[in-house]
């Protein structure tokens, strides 16, 4: 069930010092390519400037298609072997799982599917 009150709280956090990247909450923003474009700035950045990998952790309850097309632009920048992603999915929805699994298959970057 989505928290309607809450639609448009998404949580993205970038710790360059660890190389990690966290996206949590609900992603149903109108403006998706905005919310994200800073995000993929840093990311971006970081990369250019570092040669250490980059690992994404997605917790998200719900997310829409426009956010799915941001996702796969910040996924595609870690093919090559620049990074993976930790794809965390309530255990009792396996509509987030499936979600996750067909970014997988778009993607040439390492997922691990964890059940929380």
């Amino acid at each position: 069930m989505i928290d309607l009150d809450n639609f448009d709280q998404t949580s993205v956090i970038f710790d360059e010092k660890n190389g990690s990247l966290r996206i949590a909450g609900i992603s149903m923003m109108e403006d998706s390519l905005g919310f994200y474009a800073e995000t993929k700035k840093n990311l971006d950045s970081y990369l250019l400037n570092s040669s250490s990998s980059v690992t994404v952790e997605f917790e998200l309850t719900y997310f829409n298609s426009s956010s799915a097309k941001q996702f796969i632009q910040i996924l595609s920048r870690l093919e090559n072997n620049r990074g993976s992603v930790l794809w965390k999915y309530p255990k009792d929805n396996t509509i987030m799982e499936d979600r996750g699994k067909e970014l997988e298959i778009l993607l040439d970057v390492p997922f691990e599917f964890i059940p929380v």
